[in-house]
């Protein structure tokens, strides 16, 4: 059967292959890109209670009014971005679902999006399913993954409709330092690019600050959601906010043409996230992954691992070397220890793995790195 030519350079996710192949029996799961906490309670009561009051229909397609509202007054208060209304926020099924939509409605065939190497898996994939073209801005383990002369050097030789940058970041950690974001604003600026600032991990940051290109730049889709924050990946709920009506109109368009609108009790869950008490449940979970992180980097002391340690997200991507890292990833899972290879990330990745501390206890990391150091060394 002859399928849409679209799908010919796109691949399952690497992932969510190997999230898979973790699940069997006596594996140390260190694949997964979420962290082991539940949901916070008063999310899960208001969400009961908006099921339990019949708020089981749809809803307007880009969200209910009250979410719309207090995401506006968080990105204002919070980020710094202005000239936002509840008009100017769509709610869609998860911060993927808005990365689709977005692209989707920005780029066609011809367009260039400028994408850092390594990154998310789905970039690149998402952009191509858009009939775009990518071109790839290099990233350095040396430098902690942090943009340098190299990847401004090929942001400033790009025409890029649009440029993704996602800080803190996956699968690096990396948080840009505002100055880094300044400086690719300036270019995007100047090439009248469009960004799209994917802020997923905005909450996971141990050392440093978060720092919005929305708040000093209008051409900026920001892009967020309650998944990581408040431990709510199945729950399938992300936004996107820009300034710019026509491009919530357009990226609207493809919402009510697809998903129609996020789940209904879900999105009244989700009102609860904004409270107090919810906030100290996240800074709790922030407080514990940077343990996990700060142990993480104790052990990479131990091995001979290129791994400048990460400021956010929870995920570490040591360089191994030059090996190959899918079969690496392979042996090690054969020993019971699960990782994701660093090259489904963009040529970059190549010799990384990617470790995620989201999911596991320090005790479980301790074993996880006991077998690492030991497979180190029969490797050699």
């Amino acid at each position: 059967m002859k399928f849409a030519s679209r799908l010919n350079e796109v691949r399952e996710s690497a992932t969510f292959k190997y999230s898979a192949l973790a699940k069997g029996e006596g594996i140390i799961d260190l694949t997964i890109g979420r962290t082991n906490f539940d949901t916070p309670v008063m999310i899960k009561d208001a969400a009961k209670k908006a099921i339990d009051e019949g708020k089981v229909h749809y809803t307007p397609s880009n969200g209910i009014p009250e979410l719309r509202k207090a995401i506006v007054e968080k990105l204002e208060k919070e980020n710094k971005i202005r000239n936002l209304t509840p008009e100017n926020v769509i709610v869609s099924a998860g911060a993927k679902q808005m990365v689709f939509e977005a692209v989707m409605a920005l780029i066609g065939k011809g367009d260039v999006v400028a994408i850092p190497d390594p990154s998310w898996v789905s970039y690149e994939p998402i952009v191509k399913l858009a009939d775009g073209g990518v071109e790839f801005l290099p990233l350095n383990p040396n430098n902690g993954f942090i943009p340098d002369e190299n990847f401004f050097s090929a942001l400033e030789n790009s025409d890029p409709k649009l440029i993704i940058i996602n800080s803190p970041g996956n699968p690096t950690g990396a948080v840009y330092p505002k100055k880094v974001i300044e400086e690719i604003v300036d270019i995007a600026d100047r090439k009248d690019s469009w960004i799209l600032s994917d802020e997923i991990y905005e909450k996971m940051i141990y050392e440093g600050t978060h720092f919005s290109p929305g708040s000093i730049y209008n051409n900026v889709i920001t892009v967020n959601g309650f998944s990581k924050e408040f431990s709510m990946t199945g729950w399938r709920l992300g936004y996107i906010a820009c300034s710019n009506r026509e491009v919530i109109n357009k990226v609207g368009i493809i919402q009510e043409q697809s998903v129609s609108c996020a789940t209904s009790f879900v999105q009244y869950g989700a009102l609860a996230a904004f409270t107090e008490d919810v906030k100290k449940d996240v800074e709790k979970m922030r407080m514990e992954l940077k343990e996990r992180r700060d142990y993480v980097m104790e052990r990479m002391k131990e091995t001979n691992f290129l791994c400048i340690k990460p400021s956010g997200a929870f995920y570490v991507f040591p360089y191994i070397g030059e090996i190959d890292d899918m079969e690496y990833a392979d042996k090690l899972l054969n020993k019971k220890v699960a990782v994701i290879p660093g090259s489904p990330f963009g040529s970059k990745g190549r010799g990384c793995i990617r470790i995620s501390y989201g999911g596991v206890n320090i005790e479980s990391l301790r074993k996880a790195f006991d077998v690492i150091e030991e497979f180190e060394y029969e490797d050699k």
